[in-house]
């Protein structure tokens, strides 16, 4: 009797305990499936994360950005450029012309990071807070004016982008990306404006002025930008790498300008013995503000193009140092503002009544190029 309970016991031992292993494997399971479905929710392809600084470039890269090194044209002119006499037989031209936009320091982070989801499908987002720029523009015309503008602007930026891709600038073979992009960007700061003019006389003129002007103020921007960007990357070495990237930006938004200055200047006129006479110089100041409309057909309006070219050091399989120099041209152009001019001896007047009070170099085309250099890290 006890060995048939014996066997018994044991019968039921062997059936049962593959119950329990089966029971004891479906957490591990259960966990396996859930983390597979995480997986495949979140994307397990490559995940590239970018930390960019900017430096020795005229003007920044980044397409919109470009628009702070400009905005000094889009100001309101003292009446020592904008002088109620004409010449149309000799119109002032420009003789030499510079400009120069830097980071305040050696490196302004910039982060981008891109996170792809499936073989051909990729997000990526791009975060810059209170980047510092000091932007210098210089110009000398023929009518003897010399114009020196700064401005120290503080620059903000959030976007995404979404595409085909991303690069994966340490590849060991190539890669491409075809992405459209979304940002918002707004700038911030004071800027100082000084002037100088000579009394040249040219032909076909009746008066000349000389003098000298000295304006400050603060001027503010927002614009939302919507783009395209294509590049590409190929493996040289083991440990280096050649990447491409070319960009198409338009952008709109809005400019807000508050400024005061002040002018004394005198003007000369041609004698009876063909000398020219000046009369006793007379001190004048001004007070401007305004604020242009909102939109593409209204506002502050553009359009940037762009390519970098450079090299992609690998340190370590996941780790390296993006090195590369961009070219960009550049289109903007401001219309419909409103707001008041006030000066000594006049009746303030709103802005929009009055195209003459709108700087001639309110549309402008230009070239840039410059340096970027990030550490770029996959995950």
């Amino acid at each position: 009797m006890k060995i048939v309970v014996r066997n018994f016991i044991l019968l039921i031992s062997l059936l049962v305990s593959p119950l329990f292993a089966q029971n004891n494997s479906n957490p591990s399971e259960t966990d396996s499936k859930q983390n597979s479905k995480s997986s495949s929710f979140l994307g397990s392809g490559l995940k590239v994360l970018e930390f960019a600084g900017e430096f020795a470039q005229t003007p920044s890269e980044g397409g919109p950005q470009s628009v702070s090194s400009i905005l000094n044209s889009s100001r309101v002119a003292s009446s020592l450029v904008n002088s109620n006499s004409t010449n149309n037989l000799n119109p002032p031209g420009i003789i030499t012309e510079s400009s120069d936009s830097k980071p305040t320091s050696t490196i302004s982070p910039r982060i981008k990071y891109s996170h792809q989801f499936t073989e051909d499908f990729f997000v990526g987002f791009v975060y810059a807070k209170g980047e510092q720029y000091n932007d210098t523009r210089t110009s000398f015309s023929t009518n003897g004016l010399y114009l020196n503008d700064r401005i120290h602007s503080g620059i903000n930026e959030v976007g995404f982008k979404i595409g085909l891709g991303p690069l994966n600038y340490l590849t060991t073979s190539s890669s491409t990306e075809l992405s459209f992009n979304y940002s918002e960007l707004s700038s911030k700061g004071p800027f100082q404006s000084f002037q100088l003019k000579f009394p040249f006389l040219r032909t076909g003129d009746q008066t000349v002025t000389q003098g000298l002007a000295f304006s400050t103020g603060t001027v503010e921007f927002r614009t939302k930008n919507y783009g395209m960007d294509y590049g590409f990357v190929t493996s040289i070495t083991d440990w280096l790498n050649f990447y491409m990237v070319g960009g198409f930006t338009v952008f709109s938004g809005q400019l807000k300008l508050a400024s005061y200055g002040i002018e004394t200047s005198s003007t000369g006129s041609l004698n009876a013995s063909n000398q020219v006479t000046f009369s006793s110089p007379v001190t004048r100041s001004e007070l401007t503000m305004f604020q242009s409309k909102e939109g593409f057909a209204k506002g502050l309006t553009g359009a940037t193009m762009s390519l970098e070219l450079g090299l992609v050091w690998k340190i370590f399989e996941t780790l390296g140092v993006k090195y590369g120099g961009f070219y960009q041209i550049s289109s903007f152009s401001i219309s419909e503002v409103t707001g008041y001019n006030v000066g000594t001896g006049k009746t303030p007047v709103e802005l929009s009544s009055v195209p003459d009070l709108n700087s001639s170099l309110s549309a402008k085309q230009y070239g840039t190029f410059g340096v970027n250099v990030s550490i770029v890290k996959n995950f």
